[in-house]
């Protein structure tokens, strides 16, 4: 079929599968994430982390001339750049609506919003 010895052929799908578990792992927590909308006890510094070492691993698997990890990192950076924008997005957005309080809050009293001081009274 593919020209290639059979044994190699099932090291190479082997390879396929191995690559797509592995890459495929971070898909239950980016589907968690977007169900419960929040992020605050996923760490930012793991994802981002990762995501490098994962472009790496692209460069050094096209320098090899292996395709299958190159395409299967790949995925890999596309699923954890999602986790980070999640975790990024949905932090953001946890913490806007209470600096958004804070401002409503500080224009009800009188007070700049900046210093918490009232204008005339610095």
């Amino acid at each position: 079929m593919s020209g290639l010895p059979e044994s190699l052929n099932l090291v190479v799908n082997l390879g396929t599968v191995a690559i797509l578990c592995i890459e495929g792992s971070y898909v239950p927590q980016i589907v968690r994430l977007y169900r419960i909308k929040h992020a605050e006890d996923v760490s930012v510094f793991f994802p981002s982390l990762n995501l490098f070492g994962r472009g790496l691993a692209v460069i050094y698997s096209f320098a090899q001339h292996q395709p299958v990890f190159v395409v299967g990192f790949m995925l890999g950076m596309l699923l954890r750049a999602i986790l980070l924008s999640q975790v990024v997005y949905y932090r953001w957005q946890h913490r806007r609506p209470a600096r958004l309080g804070r401002v409503a809050l500080n224009e009800a009293s009188g007070t700049d919003a900046m210093s918490g001081v009232a204008p005339g009274l610095s």
